[in-house]
């Protein structure tokens, strides 16, 4: 029996459940197979022709066509019919790990040594002028999704300084309780001076139905609100 012959019986048999089915195939045709990602689409990009502002809307729920998702959309309604150009990133449809510590970036031409769906935003966050982040509350914060993408950005300052970029804020919780928001607005408003002092308005949402109830609902004068908000930026 030939060498090859041998290991293709080999590898069918019991290789594929060592090494998978991916790499299997790669050897056995000596073909690269096309590896099917996990993940959907996560960047959308609404072009303007000649737009005179470019807005970035990170929406950081796992959940699609959710709460945040549909307040997010309501204000890029509004930014659209103003002209601007918007890109859509869906956080939770992309790898993304939070900050090492590690500390080479400052050595490597501001290179993070983490190879994942961060490399992708790197550019769109240097091409806009405005910041929209759009999260769910979590645990009386933002998403950890968010946190990752802010504390990812470290690789990009000199010095702890960062470009200016206009910051808009978007959030739904189940309750709506007068300290409910408190803490991801006292975090947005540290973020918003780290990046210029260009607050662009934020719109909290209250009283959503979430993952405890059978159907996510947001109440139409939030979606009204946030269309407006965008209206105004």
């Amino acid at each position: 029996m030939q060498r090859r012959s041998f290991l293709k019986g080999t590898f069918i048999t019991a290789g594929s459940l060592l090494v998978g089915g991916a790499a299997v195939y790669r050897y056995l045709t000596g073909q690269e197979q096309p590896e099917e990602s996990k993940y959907p689409q996560a960047i959308e990009k609404m072009t303007k022709e000649g737009s005179k502002k470019n807005v970035l809307v990170l929406m950081s729920s796992a959940t699609r066509k959710g709460n945040t998702d549909n307040l997010a959309d309501a204000y890029i309604k509004g930014v659209s019919e103003k002209g601007y150009s918007v890109t859509k990133v869906y956080l939770g449809s992309m790898q993304l790990e939070g900050c090492h510590g590690c500390g080479a970036c400052q050595h490597n031409n501001h290179r993070c040594v983490l190879k994942d769906g961060m490399q992708d935003i790197y550019p769109l966050f240097a091409e806009c002028d405005t910041l929209v982040m759009a999260s769910p509350m979590h645990f009386w914060t933002i998403s950890s999704r968010l946190k990752a993408f802010i504390e990812r950005l470290y690789a990009i300052s000199t010095e702890d300084k960062y470009p200016e970029k206009e910051m808009v804020l978007l959030m739904t919780s189940g309750d709506n309780k007068e300290t409910t928001f408190d803490q991801p607005v006292r975090y947005f408003h540290i973020l918003s001076e780290i990046f210029g002092n260009k607050e662009k308005g934020m719109y909290l949402a209250g009283d959503c139905k979430g993952c405890e109830e059978e159907t996510r609902n947001i109440d139409g004068k939030h979606l009204d609100n946030a269309y407006k908000l965008g209206l105004e930026l």
